[in-house]
């Protein structure tokens, strides 16, 4: 790595830029610098290069144009290892720059302050970004310095590395690059959607503000539109999103089969699940999954919706129904009120965002697979359960964490009939889950014999406890990840009680 000769400087928060400048000045780094940032410099007793030098202009609109340039774009774009971009560069009189220092317009602040429009408008950097991306994308060869408190870092490898970089620093700085414009640019584009008229009624209570952003490069719910009712409010497509996420699940692991799938979700949590041989059969079974629940849903069909199934919902209120199609017909008998969704049921994995408070949290989507199932006990799994339990797992695997389900098969021509009969989730043990949710919720709905059905666990039984409560209330097949440091003596209290275990190799925690 070539040492660091040239640094383009260009901010809009002055921390800490006098000793940087000083520091890179010491090292005889020539120091380019724009309007603000340069006169500070200079006060200071520095020697700056004019960006104006290198692009050949000066300041213009009023500072909307300054760092904005063929030449220093080329400058930190082109590749120093590579022969073609080296001849280029050197016709084009092109010199490299190896460092970017540059933090961009307060756009974040200005919004705090409630500024009027135009205010807001003129604090979106764009010179900024530019320079940031370009540089952070020829991380090979620049190291890109976005923000104030990087700087005492950045000095200590500049000397670690005799006047350069190690590569490790400047993709942890590029990475931060992309982080920071990313960030920038969701505020930018939350303003001016809310601005424009496009925001939501209101966001998880009414008294918050809220947008919806449609992802350009991943077709999805956000993209699809209501047939009917009021606008997607952020609970509904919450819910919405909950519904189509659980019901793609289901529908990719019926492959060929394809059967009939209903979903019903109530604040982000299925509240009924089932598959059956004809849509009505489904659509019953998740319906009275959690009847009082089911009021006020959210649900999502594998079907068509047609006169028949429309009919199912004539003295029932929803929220929203999401399907692949309805008929004109179905339209007609639904009622107005009731949000209707046309859904796309391919699935794509891909990536995941939560927001915290400072922060994004990014994973890769839960991917359901039950390749690593495996019976553990000493009384097999039989065959006929093995699917069963697959649902199961399923269905836990979308329910809140710490979750129970309980789930039951019927009977059909070719045995594709099941239902979760109920759950227990949202708890910190599943001991509770056990006996404060699922039981009472059995006994509500009459069901005494549990020998048929599989209990099934979105995280490992960490003590033998959790398989005692399960054979208290009569379960006889559990399906849960495994993975305790406990897992000898769980299945040890297992085969003492006779019960089929299998373990799944894959944990499904939902937060």
């Amino acid at each position: 790595m070539r040492k660091i000769n040239r640094a383009l400087l260009s901010v809009s928060d002055k921390t800490g830029l006098i000793e940087l400048g000083t520091a890179l000045s010491n090292r005889n780094i020539e120091l380019i610098a724009s309007g603000g940032t340069a006169k500070a410099l200079e006060q200071a007793g520095l020697k700056v290069t004019p960006v104006e030098k290198l692009s050949g202009k000066g300041e213009a609109f009023q500072g909307r144009m300054k760092t904005l340039s063929f030449e220093i774009s080329s400058a930190l774009l082109f590749r120093r290892d590579d022969a073609s971009d080296l001849k280029t560069a050197q016709a084009l009189d092109i010199e490299p720059i190896d460092l970017v220092v540059v933090n961009l317009y307060p756009f974040h602040q200005t919004l705090k302050k409630n500024a009027d429009f135009a205010e807001c408008i003129e604090n979106i950097d764009i010179g900024g970004p530019t320079l940031l991306r370009a540089g952070a994308k020829n991380h090979e060869a620049v190291t890109v310095l976005s923000e104030p408190s990087q700087y005492t870092a950045f000095l200590e490898n500049l000397s670690t590395h005799s006047g350069s970089t190690s590569l490790e620093f400047r993709r942890a700085c590029a990475a931060k690059v992309y982080t920071l414009t990313a960030f920038y640019d969701m505020a930018i584009a939350g303003y001016l959607t809310e601005q424009s008229g496009q925001h939501l009624r209101y966001g998880e209570n009414p008294h918050q503000k809220a947008v919806l952003l449609e992802d350009p490069f991943s077709e999805g719910l956000a993209h699809k539109k209501s047939l009917q009712g009021k606008e997607m409010s952020y609970n509904n497509y919450l819910d919405a999103d909950f519904a189509v996420q659980t019901l793609k699940d289901l529908w990719s692991w019926q492959g060929a089969n394809a059967h009939p799938t209903a979903i019903v979700v109530k604040h982000n949590t299925p509240c009924g699940i089932a598959i059956a041989e004809t849509p009505l059969r489904s659509l019953d079974k998740a319906w009275n999954g959690d009847v009082k629940s089911s009021f006020g849903g959210v649900l999502a069909l594998s079907f068509q919706v047609t006169r028949e199934v429309a009919q199912f919902f004539q003295d029932k209120f929803i929220e929203v129904l999401l399907a692949p199609s309805f008929t004109e017909e179905a339209q007609g008998l639904l009622k107005k009120n009731c949000r209707l969704v046309e859904i796309d049921l391919t699935k794509e994995p891909g990536w995941q965002i939560r927001s915290i408070e400072g922060g994004a949290l990014i994973q890769q989507k839960d991917i359901f697979s039950d390749e690593t199932f495996k019976t553990v006990t000493a009384a097999p799994m039989p065959a006929n359960k093995q699917k069963l339990a697959a649902f199961a797992f399923m269905c836990v695997k979308n329910l809140k964490s710490n979750a129970i389900a309980i789930c039951a098969q019927g009977g059909g021509v070719q045995g594709w009939e099941f239902e979760m009969v109920t759950l227990g989730s949202g708890q910190t043990n599943r001991i509770d889950c056990i006996e404060k949710l699922v039981v009472p919720r059995l006994q509500e709905k009459g069901v005494k014999d549990l020998s048929e059905m599989v209990l099934a666990s979105d995280a490992f039984f960490p003590f033998p406890d959790s398989v005692q409560v399960c054979n208290k209330i009569g379960v006889k097949y559990i399906v849960q990840p495994g993975g305790s440091i406990k897992d000898a003596d769980v299945i040890a209290e297992a085969n003492k009680s006779d019960i089929s275990m299998m373990f799944t190799g894959r944990r499904h925690f939902l937060h």
